[in-house]
């Protein structure tokens, strides 16, 4: 046999790179023999499952070869990594012989029964395609966090394993449907994040078995990692919430207003929230004399530094800055000038996001003032979700309710008669999504005798299933069965109920 000599043999990158040359070269195989830096880089992509710290050994040979080969026959590094595992050794030993031999083996029939889904619906699938969706927003939270933290990124070892390995499964699923790989490039994939994942083509994300089909991992204005995302990687409980954007966001905006003392830190973090949702764009001089009047001058530094950038002037429209008229957020300049001539608010949470009804409030001139506009996960985690809150806070105040926003540092977003009442208002486009993150915990909800969420009405609007959904994947036991889901706008003629039962 061929490799009788090489069943126990073992060795560094370097020699492994002499011994696939030489091996090469023995069985006449035309493909060129790998570098050793294209090793390095095949043992960094997963493609040889040597364990880190051991030696290269027997599995290594035939894994370089097999992956020679199918580099020839153009297949991408992404597929060659999904499949690769599941050939024993034997069997990869025949396929390489076989092209030794000029037999030119057909591969797919061995991965077909291997890996191919079994009929469409089936367990097994569902199950890889979740998989895949996990792996891939945790390995966009870990790539965002690095780009946060201004690290080198590119598609090789500095990608978040996470990622690359979402991107393989990927491609396995594309191939496996019958399509070519369209996980290959990293680029490709996050531009296709933007999009909720059944319109992705691949039939296995329309499934209706599939949690995950509604879900946008990332914000399509914006650009930065969605809750939706944010939930489905910390799904399966292995993730920490550390690495996620709201929750490191919230652990700065508390460690700034604890600086001020028990006194008087919940009554700042409810001015800075409101700060938020209401004033996104602010001048300079405007945001000083807010802080001022709330008492929270300590914080100018901390609060202008971390939580707002300077609008640059690509997004000014004539050589001003448009405040929109709905939620007071900057509206960018749009491609099509027909389509939104004063610009489009990013906020899809906001009317302004739509052209039919987009309006400008105010047109600010950045030389009167020096204009600060909050950070695109500050727009995305508080500012888009702080419409509802607002809202649902005003109508409480209007009609005469005990009501108090963001209680003792957000342990809920509307409180109503103290401890009575508790509403959270959620804007997940994926009601699984949400489900599953208080199938986790319902927060600060949990201190509250009656406890409910308000889900946005355009959400129910473009989802009409979308409560149906929720109750489908919400827990019955337990505190999840405890929630109350309405819309916005149902919360709202409950709170006027409210007044007049009072």
């Amino acid at each position: 046999m061929y490799f009788e000599d090489d069943r126990q043999w073992q060795g560094t990158a370097e020699f492994l790179t002499k011994e696939l040359k030489r091996r090469i070269e023995q069985l006449g195989l035309s493909v060129e023999p790998p570098a050793l830096r294209t090793v390095r880089s095949w043992r960094a992509k997963q493609l040889l499952s040597q364990p880190k710290g051991q030696e290269f050994g027997f599995r290594q040979i035939l894994e370089g070869l097999a992956t020679a080969l199918l580099l020839k026959k153009g297949w991408t590094l992404a597929a060659i990594a999904q499949v690769l595992p599941s050939f024993p050794d034997a069997t990869l030993e025949q396929q390489i012989l076989g092209e030794a031999d000029g037999q030119d083996p057909t591969w797919l029939p061995q991965m077909q029964t291997a890996t191919l889904p079994l009929p469409t619906g089936h367990a097994s699938t569902i199950d890889l395609a979740e998989d895949t969706v996990i792996l891939l927003a945790q390995g966009i939270l870990l790539q965002y966090t690095r780009i946060l933290n201004r690290d080198i990124v590119r598609q090789d070892d500095s990608m978040p394993s996470e990622l690359y390995r979402a991107m393989c499964k990927l491609g396995r699923l594309y191939i496996e449907a019958g399509k070519s790989d369209r996980a290959a490039c990293i680029h490709t994939v996050l531009e296709r994040a933007r999009y909720p994942l059944d319109k992705w083509e691949l039939d296995i994300f329309s499934h209706p078995n599939f949690r995950f089909g509604q879900a946008i991992l990332i914000d399509p204005d914006l650009r930065v990692p969605t809750s939706d995302c944010a939930e489905i990687a910390n799904s399966r409980g292995t993730f920490g919430e550390d690495n996620a954007i709201e929750h490191r966001l919230y652990e700065r905006l508390r460690e700034a207003t604890e600086r001020l003392g028990n006194r008087h830190r919940h009554k700042a973090y409810t001015a800075l929230r409101s700060l938020f949702g209401s004033r996104s764009l602010i001048g300079e001089h405007q945001l000083l004399d807010y802080l001022r009047d709330k008492d929270l001058t300590p914080l100018q530094g901390t609060i202008a530094d971390t939580f707002f950038d300077s609008v640059p002037d690509i997004w000014l429209i004539n050589g001003q800055a448009h405040r929109c008229a709905y939620c007071g957020t900057l509206m960018r300049p749009y491609p099509d000038r027909k389509l939104f001539p004063d610009g489009r608010c990013p906020i899809r949470q906001c009317l302004g996001h739509e052209s039919s009804t987009a309006k400008v409030s105010d047109k600010l001139d950045p030389n009167q003032d020096q204009l600060l506009i909050a950070k695109p996960q500050i727009l995305t985690y508080w500012t888009g979700p702080g419409i509802d809150e607002l809202a649902i806070f005003d109508a409480a105040i209007k009609n005469g309710l005990d009501a108090e926003l963001y209680p003792e540092s957000d342990l809920c977003d509307v409180a109503i008669n103290g401890r009575n009442i508790g509403i959270d208002a959620k804007s997940y486009t994926s009601p699984v999504s949400l489900a599953l993150r208080l199938n986790r915990s319902i927060g600060g909800l949990i201190h509250y005798r009656r406890r409910i969420i308000a889900v946005s009405d355009q959400l129910i609007d473009e989802r009409p299933d979308y409560l149906s959904t929720f109750h489908s994947a919400i827990d019955k036991k337990g505190n999840p069965a405890t929630l109350e889901i309405l819309s916005v706008s149902q919360v709202i003629q409950l709170l006027k109920a409210i007044k007049y039962e009072n």
